[in-house]
């Protein structure tokens, strides 16, 4: 009878392993985040993240980053899917800039109470972005700046003219020379093109544009590529976020680089942190929240590699939401490069946030259209307009939009937003709400086809 006790206990251990690998031990609890990050910012989060929870909870933590399939967008896309059949197993989103006012209007996100001293100490906004959301449904963690990465010695050796702002690239003598990021994909470019249709207005905006995207090398799937692209001279110039440019400028062929911030055409934002509806490990989700915009994590996004309170092994090179920290990072982090202190900066009064939240989704949808899938054809479209010589309204016509913008928003608002049925909606609503989205999600491809042979259309005439 021994025996056949002590088989049974080998077996049924044999049987919790199967199909799951190894499993927490019961005093570790666990923690899923989708992130856009780098791997070196999941490494040192993960790392400080464990270290501090051990000494606060007394429990180990291990925390998971599954593959969300790129930025911020892909994220949104990803997350829409779990949503829709009702797949509860990521805990948190952390990074991917502004695609949390959407997850909150679509009801994706749980509202986070943070203890009182940690949101005293964080400014409702900074160069007037605001830096939380009121009802507590994001946070932001850290402040970038967007501009322009431009290679000195290449525009030197090809006598292009100096970087000064966002027109440059669409200068025709950066033909071939500029880098650019696939909207679609990236988050932080979309963001920095909408910054271009505000700074300067829809139409002209959309003009510099599309007269970049003639004049990219390539579109690139991350908007880390382009500073790396930059450092080794296959580029001169292209829009890229600060924290990127200054990693890039300590990097091999940093010497080269430089980072351009147009004088009142750029704008302050946050990339944040929040809650899903329905995380299956809230309590621990809570305390990563805390810890990311404690001192102690914002810490990580500042100070050198090796410096006390630092991230242990790689620079983040970001800019915390605690201005105290503004004071202490230059004595404690000589190697880091000047950064903006956004606390000092003028406000954006030109951005409207409310306009970039209505337009984001449809915006990535139909510059992909215009710029990426057409990109063989818009180039040679650009080629010939500039072989022809200066004619106006040629290069009008190449640039000019489909859509308005009042239609734009429109379309945004009712065909770009999904439809999620409700938790408690009855059977017979969810299934007209599950029909109605089959019928938007088939206009929405419809209107992109449209979008994309016309386009096609224009410039294989306009090469012509």
């Amino acid at each position: 009878m021994n025996r056949f006790i002590a088989l049974g206990a080998v077996l049924s251990l044999a049987l919790a392993g199967c199909g799951g690998g190894p499993q927490p031990a019961a005093e570790t609890d666990t923690l899923v985040i989708y992130s856009p990050h780098s791997d070196q910012i999941q490494q040192e989060f993960t790392e400080a993240f464990q270290a501090w929870y051990q000494r606060e909870a007394g429990r180990r933590v291990e925390i998971s980053w599954p593959d969300a399939g790129g930025g911020g967008t892909q994220i949104l896309r990803r997350l829409q899917d779990k949503f829709r059949v009702r797949r509860f197993d990521i805990d948190l989103a952390f990074g991917g800039g502004p695609i949390f006012d959407q997850m909150k209007t679509l009801g994706m996100l749980e509202p986070v109470r943070l203890p009182p001293e940690i949101l005293a100490a964080i400014p409702p906004k900074a160069a007037g972005q605001p830096l939380y959301d009121p009802d507590g449904y994001w946070y932001g963690t850290a402040i970038s700046t967007f501009g322009l990465i431009a290679n000195q010695k290449l525009i030197k050796d090809k006598g292009l003219p100096q970087v000064q702002g966002w027109e440059t690239l669409a200068d025709p003598r950066y033909f071939g020379y500029v880098g650019a990021g696939d909207p679609a994909k990236s988050v932080s470019v979309l963001k920095a093109y909408e910054v271009i249709l505000q700074a300067y207005g829809y139409e002209r905006g959309m003009a510099i544009l599309v007269r970049m995207g003639a004049n990219a090398r390539e579109f690139y799937t991350s908007a880390s590529d382009i500073p790396k692209n930059c450092a080794q001279g296959f580029i001169a110039a292209g829009p890229c976020i600060d924290f990127y440019a200054f990693r890039q400028m300590q990097s091999e062929g940093g010497a080269n680089l430089r980072f351009v911030v147009p004088p009142g055409m750029t704008v302050i934002t946050c990339d944040p942190i929040a809650l899903l509806k329905n995380a299956p490990h809230r309590a621990v989700a809570e305390k990563f929240i805390e810890f990311v915009l404690r001192p102690e994590g914002q810490r990580l996004w500042m100070l050198p590699a090796g410096a006390p309170g630092g991230p242990r092994k790689y620079a983040l090179q970001r800019s915390a939401v605690l201005p105290s920290l503004y004071a202490e990072a230059p004595v404690r982090a000589q190697e880091a490069p000047a950064r903006l202190n956004p606390f000092t900066a003028p406000p954006a009064d030109f951005y409207d946030a409310a306009k970039e939240n209505a337009r984001q989704t449809i915006l990535a949808d139909y510059l992909r259209v215009a710029l990426v899938e057409n990109h063989g054809a818009l180039k040679k479209a650009w080629r010939k307009v500039m072989e022809a010589g200066p004619r106006a309204e040629r290069a009008a016509e190449l640039a000019r939009p489909l859509v308005s913008e009042e239609e734009m928003l429109r379309l945004g608002r009712e065909v770009w937003t999904p439809l999620l049925a409700p938790e408690d909606a009855p059977p017979e609503k969810k299934a007209e709400l599950k029909r109605q989205e089959e019928l938007r999600q088939r206009r929405k491809s419809d209107i992109e086809t449209q979008w994309s042979e016309t386009l096609r259309q224009r410039y294989e005439r306009l090469a012509r």
